[in-house]
């Protein structure tokens, strides 16, 4: 059977109009959507806040029958109505789109009342190469509490276009606008009939009953502007040590500083009445701190600024910013909460660091330091914390389970510094490894993605670290980015690029270090089928990241009972004999580049094996009794040679 990976996908359209002669921006936008708020419940799921209807499930396991990606999450989404608090007949629910990723598709459902859409509501379903569904996201809205709202607009839509009109002061309209009736929720009035119009610049909403101005936005004019950039900082570019002319000085600028300025576009900027803002889909710098510093706008779309300015540090965060984004697209992913992410380039004063502030989900950086470079100055800093902002958005690791709190700090900082660190290693293959030389000038001994480091035993290093705290999270992350910039040398940039975000979508709320390389592992049978499990497992190995009960890589797996979910792989032939799998919990997954030879093996009291082949499976003596299941999956044949039974109730599945 032919694998295939399905991903659902609801959208909302975006029009680019003309923004010329309006009244000033600022003056009439109205932000007035209702936030969707989740909480974490006891079993450590995201739940709706109010109604603890499941907002988001990383370990699901839903096959269907049906074999086209709207069709299986139509069915998936049947049979779970009422966890995720739908309606009964799915009535409140259509396809929009669905979108093909490297591990299978998404596919994105739009809520609907009436027969009408709700603003700004999203369902996304995952279907892998098997026809599984493995993850959801739920972002419908929660509108029974409204009672019954009406379906007929006492206002036409021609009505509502001149209300539009008065409210941005514009009587005659280049292009034809755009208007739908939707339900629109309002942090003032709720859930109200509105009509959504797309006029030049601005996304308006109009009460269908009172014609009142709930919400206005304007949209973007894209253009593509020029900017100076540091890449990643001056000592990379320039390969050599912080010290002579390459140094801090207070700030100033020198010859050969500006020399290792680079020419980049800025891409998709914001055009306000002729006016370049460092506005886009993937970055929106803003002082968010209030701190009152310039934010740098140009009439002709070049940002050309050295280090001693201040709005220097701006054009670096648009730039880097919207590059990892962009990067995250380019591998066939992407989160909504990434979208327009605030950035604040001066927003710690005084203080030497940055962060990824998750509550509000901005980015911010520290600044007048004065002894010290700022923080927005060095590349390796800003996707770092991008990479922050990958795993509350695009994964789900926030939850700060104490017992393994300082493994998924390691975990998560070592993420970022790989992150950044792959950005950097293609553009300066023999000056990589260590991070944030310009960020650190002489004084901090920077940390690195090409250590030896074996957990647990250099897990609290004794090696220098400017963060001075112990245990580190961010020095013990060293192990963790090191490993995966040992894979990235065996797999290449674009691979381990992949495996590391798919690998955000399984690890769930507080990765640990063997938790977090397993699921990289299963990353790979995702993306791969587990092609590339050898090289992985030997470079997780050195650095003592494989949990020995659930991975072991082996030739031979004899005379072993598994109560629990384990992998055994093989690099070439593997030979199973007197093995036992039970339990309702045990998943058994054996995996070989070569042949799978299985000889007197139980599957029992609701177990699953898998045997996944790259050649041949040849099987004697097995029994799969007690409503367990067998899955065979060989790239060439499948070989019943004796004495193979599959009790009534059991399941075989022959792929």
């Amino acid at each position: 059977m032919k694998k295939i990976g399905i991903f659902t996908v609801c959208v909302l359209s975006i029009t680019i109009l003309n923004a010329q002669n309006l009244r000033e921006a600022s003056m009439l936008r109205k932000f007035n959507l209702k936030s969707i708020e989740s909480v974490i419940d006891e079993r450590g799921r995201k739940v709706d806040k109010e109604t603890k209807a499941l907002r988001m499930n990383q370990n699901e396991y839903f096959e269907s029958d049906e074999t086209e990606a709207s069709e299986i999450t139509l069915s998936y989404l049947q049979a779970k109505q009422d966890v995720y608090g739908l309606s009964s007949n799915l009535n409140d629910i259509k396809v929009a789109k669905i979108q093909k990723s490297p591990s299978g598709e998404y596919v994105y459902c739009q809520q609907y009342l009436n027969d009408i859409p709700v603003y700004a509501t999203n369902f996304i379903v995952y279907v892998n190469k098997e026809g599984i569904v493995k993850y959801t996201l739920n972002e419908f809205r929660n509108i029974d509490k409204y009672g019954n709202i009406g379906s007929k607009s006492s206002i036409t839509n021609n009505d509502a276009l001149k209300i539009a009109h008065k409210y941005l002061d514009i009587e005659d309209v280049n292009g034809e606008p755009k208007t739908e009736l939707v339900y629109f929720e309002s942090m003032d009035e709720g859930l109200e009939l509105a009509w959504k119009i797309d006029l030049r610049a601005w996304r308006i909403f109009v009460s269908a009953e009172t014609g009142r101005i709930i919400h206005a936005g304007d949209a973007r004019v894209p253009a593509t502007g020029s900017g100076k950039v540091f890449i990643p900082n001056p000592l990379v570019s320039a390969n050599v040590p912080y010290g002579g002319n390459y140094v801090h000085n207070y700030g100033a600028t020198n010859p050969y500083l500006d020399a290792e300025l680079k020419t980049v576009p800025l891409n998709d900027l914001t055009v306000e009445n002729s006016v370049y803002k460092l506005k886009g889909p993937y970055c929106v710098i803003e002082d968010v701190k209030l701190f009152g510093y310039n934010i740098p706008e140009s009439s002709t779309g070049n940002f050309y600024y050295t280090r001693d300015q201040d709005e220097f540090k701006s054009v670096m965060c648009y730039y880097h910013v919207d590059s990892s984004a962009r990067r995250i697209l380019e591998l066939g992913y992407w989160d909504s909460g990434l979208n327009s992410l605030r950035v604040d380039p001066q927003g710690e004063y005084a203080d030497r660091n940055a962060y990824y502030r998750d509550t509000y989900n901005y980015l911010s950086f520290g600044f007048e330091t004065y002894d010290y470079v700022d923080a927005a100055e060095d590349a390796d800093v800003i996707w770092h914390e991008y990479g922050h902002a990958i795993q509350w958005n695009l994964g789900s690791a926030n939850a700060e389970n104490y017992e393994n709190y300082i493994q998924m700090r390691a975990v998560l900082e070592g993420s970022a510094d790989y992150w950044s660190t792959s950005y950097k290693r293609p553009l300066y293959p023999n000056n990589w490894a260590a991070r944030t030389l310009w960020f650190c000038m002489d004084d901090y001994t920077p940390r690195r993605t090409d250590l030896n480091w074996i957990f647990p035993q250099d897990f609290f290093p004794t090696t220098p670290c400017h963060h001075i705290e112990q245990p580190c999270g961010h020095c013990a992350g060293q192990i963790w980015s090191s490993a995966l910039m040992k894979i990235w040398g065996d797999l290449g940039r674009d691979i381990t690029d992949q495996l590391f975000l798919e690998a955000h979508l399984i690890w769930g709320q507080s990765p640990a270090m063997w938790s977090a390389a397993d699921a990289f592992m299963r990353a790979d049978f995702h993306l791969y089928d587990g092609i590339h499990l050898c090289q992985i497992y030997d470079s997780f190995q050195k650095h003592g990241l494989i949990d020995p009960s659930q991975i072991v890589k082996t030739t031979n797996f004899t005379n072993e009972t598994v109560p629990f979910k384990k992998l055994v792989f093989s690099c070439s032939d593997l030979n199973v004999q007197g093995v036992t799998v039970t339990s309702y919990y045990a998943t058994l997954t054996l995996n070989a580049v070569g042949d799978i030879n299985v000889q007197n093996v139980t599957v029992t009291n609701n177990a699953t094996l898998i045997l996944k082949a790259a050649g041949n499976i040849d099987i004697q003596d097995m029994d799969v009794i007690n409503n367990s299941k067998l899955i065979l999956d060989a790239a060439g044949e499948v070989n019943i040679i004796r004495n193979f039974e599959v009790e009534l109730g059991s399941e075989l599945d022959i792929r």
